[in-house]
């Protein structure tokens, strides 16, 4: 196979170049996965053995895309493709004595680290107050994307709450170490720390990885710059390719100045734009270039197509969000009728709670739909039963595992033995199923000790068969540990997890199959899966899904709703409406996010606008995006959907009437409320007979919520100490109970 045949020029450059640092800013549908996969294969091709190629993308869907297109070009197999977590997982297991952890770790999930930061809380005492174990957990998670220590988050903690969540954060350090497990964020963090403090072992990755390729490079926290860099340090062959007017992932680390100052890092670097694009027609990458162009944290790239025509691009102004939903279902049955396939139709929004009203629109249009909310699969409580099992079998030490299944099903087990099980075993310094072998000792007896003996004897069982297939030791345990059985019924909840559970099964069978590997490959496979892995078209439904699940996508006619302020760009503000450093990157953030929306639709692209939108059920006025007037021009067309106003009187004798505020007193009257008058996010929760607390009064019952416009809006609460008092809300500090 020719490499080079069907790539423009800045295609070939990028994939010719061998030795030395590379820079590809490619542009959205440049391209991209043809240029890294092709360059792999060209690498190979001049006599570089497969085994020095290392190339990093952020999804496991995209490595196993990557794999598929670089095995179809007839490249000798050898090369590591993989996430940075999947290959940092491997490396850890690899190191596990210089990381100082057991090669059989276990990772933890969102919910189950969720549960231990709950667990120490507890075990510190500091149950309540602001200490919100999911919050406590996405503070723990950013410190750990800046490699912070448990000590270097307390030598910053400032706060009376950072103070208290570097006391959680040991805790919770301590309690993942007894069960020799890891959380997401310590795959990066134990492997950047090891480049780091083990000269000899990046030295060794070094020798091993010769050349290093970044996909998706604007995406990269500082972990992964330091993974990366380390790796690469001795021979510079380091390739990173990404597109900076698509970094869209700040608010879980990554740091746009990674890919902003490659250059400087490496002054010698080559650099490659890749600005053809071979998705969109004209008007679309008009509209998108002229929204990028206000950011002024990017790199110079003015995206084309050879595409001739396109439609105009569509901003449409409705009377509110069930207007919006009704007017872009008749779009879309109109599509339909063109001969247009619902899995090639997209909305995209902001929030995921804009999906609810077109959700029901689409039902009642008999639109079919599918949203698109991640990997829910491995979240139903039957899978997360069988996989506790099959991790109870890699890592005895998982209490977290134990636990789980210790009464699943049930076995007569109940929460007194349990308690008793987790006291001795705490005193005793072992994990809970090592408690469950010595029930006699743990104070047990009877029928009590006799069934907790035999499930840790049925672990033990299960245990001593681990090398054979994945999918064997599967059946055995659902069929052993009583699931089958519990499942056995007729109805209709018992059917689902039948289901569920033999197409786990099923992915147990595809991976002996495929890569192959013991129990523990297995299980870190199914860890780490990502939010869009099982991503693979709508299969006959219009797609809904976030702007941030976009990313990478495409389809042929995509609507982008919600374009409100407040909404698109989303405010994160202080709501005092000043100017800082840190509101202007959230504003090109935000413009960034919009550009990648806008760059998935191929040939039809629709922008839209409610007048008003309900909020915690209140009808408010809405202001238009200020990024729809910025990619004003000849390619865009507005449409007025709206009724006639209401206007004043005097307004009505001149003869203004009709159109998105037909009378521009009234206009600026509505955008003069509007920004002042919906709540910020975190108050979302306030309404009468919420409970919550305040530095000072301590806490209180919610009896009244406004209806002073924000930030002026008053609250009335009853405290339990001090009685009724109406404070302002943006400067009271009130936090949920």
């Amino acid at each position: 196979m020719d490499l080079l045949a069907d790539l423009n020029e800045p295609q070939r450059l990028a994939v010719c170049h061998v030795d030395g640092p590379l820079l590809i800013l490619a542009g959205a549908g440049s391209g991209k996965t043809r240029v890294i996969t092709r360059r792999v294969a060209h690498l190979i091709s001049q006599g570089v053995a497969p085994r020095c190629v290392l190339a990093i993308t952020f999804t496991n869907k995209a490595a196993g895309e990557m794999k598929a297109r670089i095995e179809a070009m007839g490249t000798p197999r050898g090369a590591t493709v993989g996430t940075f977590h999947a290959v940092c997982a491997r490396l850890l297991r690899e190191f596990a004595e210089a990381a100082r952890i057991s090669p059989d770790y276990t990772i933890y999930d969102r919910d189950d680290q969720v549960k231990i930061v709950q667990r120490a809380i507890e075990r510190l005492g500091l149950k309540g107050g602001n200490l919100q174990p999911s919050a406590v957990h996405t503070t723990i998670s950013k410190a750990k994307n800046e490699l912070l220590t448990p000590q270097a988050y307390a030598g910053r903690a400032g706060s009376f709450y950072e103070r208290n969540v570097a006391q959680v954060y040991r805790e919770y350090e301590k309690l993942l170490a007894a069960g020799s497990a890891l959380d997401f964020d310590d795959l990066l963090l134990r492997v950047a720390f090891l480049l780091r403090d083990r000269p000899d072992i990046r030295q060794l990755l070094g020798q091993r990885y010769r050349y290093v390729l970044i996909d998706e490079y604007q995406d990269t926290n500082r972990a992964q710059y330091i993974i990366a860099h380390g790796i690469a340090m001795d021979h510079e062959n380091i390739c990173a390719t990404g597109d900076p007017d698509q970094s869209i992932y700040a608010w879980r680390g990554a740091d746009i100045r990674n890919i902003l100052e490659f250059e400087n890092d490496y002054p010698n670097a080559t650099v490659v734009r890749l600005e053809e694009n071979y998705r969109s027609t004209k008007p679309i990458l008009a509209a998108a270039s002229g929204l990028i162009a206000h950011n002024r944290m990017r790199k110079r790239k003015a995206l084309w197509t050879q595409r001739q025509g396109g439609s105009n691009v569509r901003v449409i102004y409705c009377d509110d969000e069930h207007a919006e939903a009704r007017i872009i279902a008749g779009r879309i049955a109109a599509l339909r009728d063109a001969g247009r396939d619902y899995s090639d139709l997209a909305v995209f929004y902001r929030l995921n709670s804009l999906s609810r009203v077109f959700e029901e629109t689409f039902f009642k249009a008999r639109i079919p739909y599918r949203v698109a909310r991640g990997v829910e699969f491995f979240n139903r409580k039957e899978i997360k039963d069988v996989l506790a099992y099959l991790k109870l079998l890699i890592n005895c030490a998982d209490d977290l595992s134990c636990l789980r299944v210790i009464n699943t099903p049930a076995r007569g087990i109940g929460a007194t033995t349990v308690s008793r099980l987790r006291a001795f075993a705490a005193s005793a310094g072992v994990p809970l199923l090592e408690a469950c072998r010595r029930a006699d000792e743990a104070g047990l007896g009877g029928p009590a000790a006799g069934r907790v003996k035999a499930f840790a004897r049925l672990i033990e069982s299960l245990a001593s068969e681990l090398r054979r297939p994945a999918r064997e030791i599967a059946e055995e345990a659902y069929r052993r540990s009583g699931m089958e059985q519990a499942y056995a019924g007729k109805e209709e909840e018992n059917r689902q997890a039948r289901s569920n559970i033999e197409e786990l099964i099923t992915t147990a069978a595809e991976f002996d199959q495929g890569e192959g590997g013991t129990l523990g490959d297995y299980l870190f496979q199914v860890s780490l899966v990502s939010d869009l892995d099982h991503y693979d078209g709508a299969g006959g439904a219009v797609t809904l899904m976030t702007l941030h699940a976009a990313k990478g996508l495409e389809f042929s006619a995509a609507f982008v709703v919600g374009c409100e302020a407040g909404l698109l760009p989303f405010d994160r503000s202080d709501f005092t409406g000043r100017a800082s450093r840190e509101g202007e990157a959230d504003l090109e953030e935000e413009r960034r996010l919009a550009f990648v929306g806008m760059t998935r639709a191929k040939d039809e692209l629709v922008l839209s606008c409610a007048r008003r939108r309900r909020i915690r059920g209140v009808d408010t006025p809405r202001s238009a995006s200020p990024f729809l007037g910025e990619i004003a021009g000849e390619h865009v067309v507005v449409e007025d959907l709206t009724m006639p106003a209401r206007v004043p009187a005097a307004a009505r004798k001149s003869g203004r009437r009709g159109g998105f505020y037909a009378d521009v007193d009234e206009r600026a009257l509505i955008e003069a409320m509007e920004s002042r008058s919906s709540l910020p996010p975190e108050y979302e929760y306030l309404r009468e007979g919420s409970r919550v607390i305040h530095p000072k009064f301590g806490r209180g019952t919610v009896r009244q919520v406004g209806p002073q416009p924000w930030p002026e809006t008053r609250v009335k609460v009853d405290f339990d100490r001090c009685g009724a008092k109406t404070l302002v809300l943006s400067v009271a500090k009130l936090e949920p109970l």
